[in-house]
């Protein structure tokens, strides 16, 4: 069976969510991403809001219990919000699992582009590496064709939505097909820019 790891950039992949009006289950998706598959670790990397450290206690504790490792950091106050950009732990991270557990698959929940040089590192050792995000919305084109192969968060979250449905199933992935318009690197620019002002929103819900 193959090894897997998984990455969640936590603020990428809820201001995602939060954007649609939808509501983000850690669990289920976890368990979608790992069907199937030999999951070895997985790692969340939530930031932490300066003004409220322990806002997101509860969560973390959450997610510890769904069997994530979580990392957290606390941001700096920029104006009336503030910044928190875990890209180099993300990347830290995945570069150790490389070396240490030498997974077949790593999965990162996320589409910043940033990620773009460490996932053709990773694929450049032999290591498959799936992209879990939002096309038009928090997938960055590029990154999409970059990866090994990409998972369409949307197709995960229309069979949630279906009322009939059992508990969705990990579609087998080829390499990702990008359409032309699918999301530009300006739009996801935007969307980084925008995470930690939504991510205020998200958390008051």
């Amino acid at each position: 069976m193959e090894k897997l790891v998984i990455f969640n950039d936590y603020a990428n992949i809820a201001a995602a969510y939060q954007q649609q009006g939808r509501r983000l289950d850690h669990d289920e998706l976890f368990n979608y991403l790992s069907e199937g598959r030999f999951l070895v670790e997985a790692h969340a990397f939530v930031p932490i809001d300066p003004r409220n450290p322990h806002a997101r206690d509860q969560l973390i504790d959450d997610m510890w219990n769904q069997g994530y490792m979580v990392h957290s950091k606390i941001g700096v106050i920029a104006g009336d919000t503030y910044r928190c950009n875990l890209d180099v732990e993300i990347t830290l991270e995945m570069m150790h699992a490389a070396e240490t557990i030498k997974p077949d698959i790593i999965v990162l929940i996320s589409g910043d582009k940033d990620f773009i040089p460490v996932v053709l590192e990773l694929r450049r050792r032999g290591i498959r590496v799936e992209i879990a995000a939002f096309p038009g919305i928090n997938a960055a084109r590029e990154l999409m064709l970059k990866g090994s192969g990409f998972i369409d968060l949307h197709t995960y979250q229309q069979e949630c939505e279906t009322p009939t449905a059992a508990a969705p199933r990990r579609r087998p992935l080829a390499p990702a097909a990008v359409t032309a318009d699918a999301n530009d690197d300006d739009d996801d620019d935007d969307f980084d820019d925008d995470v930690n002002d939504d991510m205020e929103a998200w958390d008051r819900l």
